[in-house]
């Protein structure tokens, strides 16, 4: 029934009716650039790049502030950083608080490369790594560049993902895991009933 499109997988044991949507999000220019830059440098790394801009598909208010994300290997994290800034100004290698909350909004674009979690939940387009809405969903939950969305802002993201989007709570979970945050973000899903916003969830 899955193959068929009469079901569409949410989980493990967890099922829809009808085909539901996939979360594919747009690619800028500038991700673009930097994909190419790191296949080209880094050809065996494993990587992703998003820009904080997608969450305003979700948001209730529409953020002008932007910044772009490159979750990237620990071992080779540093050498990212100095090649990126070659390339880029505005380049930020796991800054800290007081960086983020001062510094960051001084630049356009500007670009903060982290650590990329083993097993993270990314899907692959064009032979490129994109960000997946359960990575999305746990990053600005538990990572402190997305700190200016606690409260009504960051609920209003996680109920609208919940409802335009297939999520696959098992991937989001284990991820979740991985970043020592599976409890608290399962106890955050269950309060705010996201995962009962799916039509014909079976």
């Amino acid at each position: 029934m899955v193959n068929s499109g009469v079901l569409s997988r949410t989980g493990r044991g967890l099922y829809q009716l009808g085909t539901g949507h996939n979360y594919t999000p747009e690619l800028s220019p500038r991700i673009l650039k930097i994909n190419k830059l790191l296949k080209k440098r880094f050809p065996l790394i494993s990587y992703c790049v998003w820009d904080s801009g997608m969450l305003n598909e979700f948001a209730q208010h529409l953020s002008s502030y932007h910044f772009i994300l490159v979750d990237i290997e620990r071992d080779v994290a540093e050498s990212v950083y100095f090649q990126l800034k070659e390339e880029f100004s505005g380049v930020f290698l796991r800054p800290s608080e007081m960086l983020l909350n001062n510094v960051l909004s001084d630049f356009r674009l500007p670009l903060v490369v982290r650590y990329l979690v083993s097993e993270s939940p990314i899907s692959m387009r064009n032979d490129m790594p994109v960000v997946t809405v359960e990575k999305m969903l746990v990053d600005i939950f538990s990572d402190p560049e997305f700190g200016y969305l606690i409260g009504s802002e960051r609920r209003a993201i996680f109920s609208n993902a919940y409802y335009k989007y297939i999520i696959n709570e098992n991937k989001l979970l284990r991820y979740a895991a991985r970043k020592g945050k599976k409890e608290e973000i399962q106890n955050y899903i269950q309060k705010g009933n996201f995962n009962k916003q799916r039509p014909n969830l079976i």
